[in-house]
């Protein structure tokens, strides 16, 4: 297992955050980019699928769930599981960063992302240094 300090965590690339939205092509490119300059630097990628509501519009394992088509997980990326709106307390996540020596995030997301901001807090409250990138997609 390889050692990297600094993450880029993606939490808003579910089908359903980015398809029919006036700018998905572009905020998909964009996103595109960062994960391949992360990877080039040898960042670890963490993509963040966040499991939903069996009653509502986009249940877990239902098409909206699941990855908009330019994202996937490739070997040594983590897929984590959790429930909105904070990436740690439902997944191990931590667990998963900790074993990978990351100190610092890059969390990718979409502008005003509750998810974004509760997982931000939390990040910084076990310690890690937080940055974002994050995109408008009005």
């Amino acid at each position: 297992m390889s050692k990297a300090p600094v993450a880029l965590l993606l939490l808003n690339v579910q089908r359903h955050d980015l398809e029919n939205q006036p700018h998905e092509r572009e905020v998909a490119r964009n996103w595109t980019r960062q994960i391949d300059v992360a990877r080039e630097i040898g960042q670890l990628i963490a993509l963040v699928q966040w499991d939903g509501d069996p009653e509502g519009e986009n249940p877990t394992f239902s098409r909206g769930w699941t990855l908009f088509p330019d994202f996937r997980a490739e070997e040594g990326d983590l897929l984590i599981r959790a429930v909105q709106p904070d990436a740690f307390a439902s997944s191990d996540l931590h667990a998963q960063l900790q074993a990978h020596g990351v100190n610092e995030l890059v969390i990718l997301a979409l502008r005003g992302s509750e998810a974004a901001n509760v997982t931000a807090q939390r990040a910084r409250d076990l310690g890690y240094a937080v940055n974002f990138f994050e995109e408008d997609i009005q």
